[in-house]
């Protein structure tokens, strides 16, 4: 009678520590998901980034390449699309600011980059606003 105690016992304690260890693994990959996804978007987020500030940087220091010549030399991981515009603006300060979005798709996130700017006299960019989301 005592064995049999011993047993039910001994086969509880090996179910409790198996439930355990199946939990610790599913919240591991669970965490390896979201920190994949994470990674992703901050990838996406730094490459729209960065070819808004190349396009800013490249056009300030007055050369005549276009976005996509510029987009070319760039190594990136994701897709990106650049669009510029006009923008419709109220605010005193923005009236015939020009707009750029880049957008970068990378792995299923998406990221944009936004720059609303205006041409000075020297034909370089004074940034009236910026966004990265």
């Amino acid at each position: 009678m005592k064995k049999a105690f011993i047993s039910i016992y001994v086969l509880l304690l090996l179910l409790v520590f198996g439930l355990t260890i199946s939990f610790v693994y599913k919240e591991n990959d669970t965490s390896f998901d979201l920190s994949r996804g994470l990674y992703n978007k901050k990838l996406a987020l730094y490459e729209a980034e960065s070819v808004l500030n190349i396009i800013v940087g490249e056009k300030n220091a007055g050369s005549k390449l276009s976005n996509q010549e510029i987009l070319a030399t760039f190594d990136h991981a994701s897709e990106i699309e650049i669009s510029t515009g006009d923008t419709e603006n109220n605010v005193a300060e923005a009236q015939g600011a020009k707009g750029m979005h880049v957008s970068a798709k990378y792995k299923g996130t998406e990221s944009h980059a936004i720059l609303t700017y205006k041409v000075d006299e020297n034909n370089k960019i004074k940034i009236v606003y910026k966004r990265v989301y």
